[in-house]
């Protein structure tokens, strides 16, 4: 990965994923493009004159002083000659915005906060952050706020095993591969049956012809509950990130769709979720 946007709202819940997004591209020895993203207001933004003009230069340049004055309350020795810039652009919905600017900046990477503190924009947890895995076209890292980065040692994958998760896990090993972690694959069935242990194998076995890594594991877990079941995976495993893929009008069984299996993962877990989206993949593959 070369290139990590890092979009903020300047709330107090967006603090731990600037500080996660900073360790990380050191760790990677990438580039940290920090976004701030405005709305004009309606009466501002409907005036095409000079007036409008000067107002919006100034309020741009408002905009990128609180940007770096955050940066430089939350980021501990922070110097000129690190690999960061500092961007500020303006519009809505936000998702777009940010989807625009991961695209110009060609980003590898993502990272929101969990939740925002503006009720007059959409919070980064809610339906801005959901709508930004299904727009953007790299995968969006959810940061809880009480997140500390201590290095990614362990990541967790639930995996369908479709053709996708491996798509999926190819992409990962971008991320995974420089930090040496330890990739777990895990597979959740309702039921305790020799079709999910043949599934396994099948899937190990194409992984291997796809993905040159070695450090990775695979379980099986059995539960009726897969949300509980998968959390129970991860208190046991214990990662520093957990990778999801979205996917739209499918269920890992009939009762729960991925989406809120996702959605959940997003808002009860306090290990950043790395969301990936299936449309994405296709995308990319008919291109």
């Amino acid at each position: 990965m070369k290139t990590l946007l890092y979009a903020t709202d300047f709330s107090k819940k967006s603090v731990a994923a600037l500080r996660f997004a900073h360790a990380l591209s050191q760790e990677l020895q990438a580039k940290l493009v920090v976004l701030h993203v405005f709305e004009l207001p309606i009466t501002l933004a409907s005036t095409v004159s000079t007036t409008y003009s000067r107002r919006e230069v100034r309020a741009f340049a408002e905009h990128r002083e609180r940007l770096l004055a955050f940066c430089a309350e939350h980021l501990e020795h922070l110097s000129e000659d690190q690999n960061i810039t500092y961007q500020i652009d303006e519009g809505k919905p936000i998702h777009e915005i940010i989807t625009k600017n991961a695209i110009e900046t060609k980003a590898d990477l993502v990272v929101v906060g969990t939740k925002g503190g503006n009720r007059l924009r959409e919070s980064l947890l809610g339906s801005t952050t959901t709508a930004l895995i299904s727009t953007s076209h790299c995968p969006v890292l959810a940061v809880p706020n009480d997140a500390d980065f201590q290095g990614i040692d362990k990541m967790v994958y639930a995996t369908d095993f479709e053709g996708t998760d491996i798509f999926t896990i190819e992409k990962m090993i971008r991320l995974v591969e420089p930090l040496e972690a330890e990739l777990h694959l895990v597979h959740i069935s309702s039921r305790d049956t020799n079709t999910s242990e043949d599934q396994m194998k099948w899937f190990q076995d194409m992984l291997r012809h796809k993905v040159d890594y070695d450090n990775i594991q695979f379980d099986l877990r059995y539960g009726k509950n897969v949300f509980e079941t998968l959390r129970s995976y991860i208190d046991e495993i214990a990662p520093d990130m957990v990778v999801m893929l979205e996917r739209e009008g499918y269920s890992l069984i009939k009762d729960l769709s991925h989406r809120d299996l996702v959605k959940r993962m997003n808002s009860q877990s306090q290990v950043p979720l790395l969301s990936f989206h299936k449309k994405n993949f296709i995308e990319q593959h008919i291109l």
